[in-house]
């Protein structure tokens, strides 16, 4: 009998909570019915032959060119296929690790022979003994394969 006397306020403190809660609750704006929006198409291959095709990412090869001790930065020389420009460098750091993405975009207007840039990446702290990782690279992303694709982009 006494459990019950203490559950049946226990209850009802409950139900009046959830029902304060639901009166409160904010009440989504209303919007007139939108006009459905098509679904672009699947993304291209990251190099394809068409210059009129979405633009995609691909995953290209980098060489460490210097990694200063005393500062928080690593720079490295890009290989890029033709007709495409390198569009930014990604690091992923932890305590013992550094992965480096250099990822480049089709460009029509870029040259149309292989080409190599450099690239300065900034990182929260020198690279010191930190093990850094090389990400991996689209098939047919090296400047060698004459910018045509192997295999579906890996970033596309």
């Amino acid at each position: 009998m006494r459990r019950l006397a203490v559950l049946l306020p226990l209850a009802a403190l409950a139900a009046g909570l959830l029902a304060w809660r639901r009166r409160h609750r904010p009440v989504p704006a209303l919007t007139p019915a939108a006009q459905p929006v098509p679904m672009p198409a699947p993304a291209s291959p990251a190099f394809a032959a068409s210059p009129t095709t979405a633009i995609g990412f691909a995953s290209v090869p980098w060489e460490l060119v210097a990694a200063p001790p005393d500062r928080a930065e690593l720079t490295l020389r890009c290989a890029l296929p033709p007709n495409t420009e390198l569009d930014r460098v990604d690091a992923q750091e932890t305590p013992t690790q550094v992965f480096v993405t250099a990822l480049a975009r089709r460009e029509p207007d870029a040259g149309a022979e292989p080409a190599v840039c450099d690239a300065t990446v900034a990182l929260s702290g020198p690279l010191g003994e930190r093990e850094l990782v090389h990400a991996p690279v689209d098939p047919g992303a090296d400047a060698s394969s004459g910018g045509e694709p192997t295999g579906p982009s890996l970033y596309s």
